[in-house]
């Protein structure tokens, strides 16, 4: 096998270049969105490298989100030990920097398959949906959510912030699982 010709070697660093960094962050979530009158529709999926157990760690390791999801400024679960969990989250629009997202949920876990939340207050008008997650190694996690924005604002600019959203928090935790499947740890 011959070396490539001199000329040949900025083509391939090019392409090494471009393919590279997402082999190394891992997938890109697949999301999709139905949006009629004032309700969104989101459905969005991913492989991750990890195990059951380790997804279903990072899963539901509610306050340690904010440290590794993009735009997700605080979550916390505020509610007592032993109490039906309650999930704070605030988070901030990238292109809306005065417009931040408030929500607290209501959120019910199902191990180490489900988690489902729902709004109780905060400034969207409704919004209910789950997490999944499907296999054993690699796991594939997906995330659906219905959602009344409630915004006063077009109903594209809300579909693209739960869009943005969706795609941020699945990939978010998808690289969280696969960075400590990676160190070998749980929570």
């Amino acid at each position: 096998m011959s070396l490539p010709t001199p000329w040949l070697l900025p083509w391939f660093a090019l392409i090494v270049a471009q393919i590279l960094p997402s082999w190394a962050l891992g997938a890109e979530a697949r999301v999709r969105i139905e949006a009629n009158e004032a309700v969104i529709r989101v459905h969005a999926e991913l492989e991750a490298r990890a195990d059951r157990e380790q997804a279903w760690a990072v899963l539901t390791d509610y306050n340690r989100w904010a440290e590794y999801i993009p735009d997700l400024v605080v979550s916390r679960v505020i509610s007592p030990p032993g109490e039906p969990i309650r999930l704070e989250q605030r988070g901030s629009i990238p292109w809306l920097p005065n417009f931040p997202l408030v929500m607290i949920a209501l959120v019910e876990e199902l191990p180490p398959r489900m988690v489902r939340f729902r709004r109780i207050a905060g400034n969207i008008r409704d919004m209910v949906g789950e997490w999944q997650i499907h296999g054993q190694s690699p796991v594939r996690l997906v995330y659906r959510s219905t959602v009344i924005p409630g915004f006063p604002m077009p109903p594209d600019v809300s579909v693209e912030i739960f869009r943005h959203d969706a795609k941020m928090k699945i990939e978010a935790l998808a690289q969280e699982m696969e960075r400590r499947a990676a160190a070998g740890r749980r929570p």
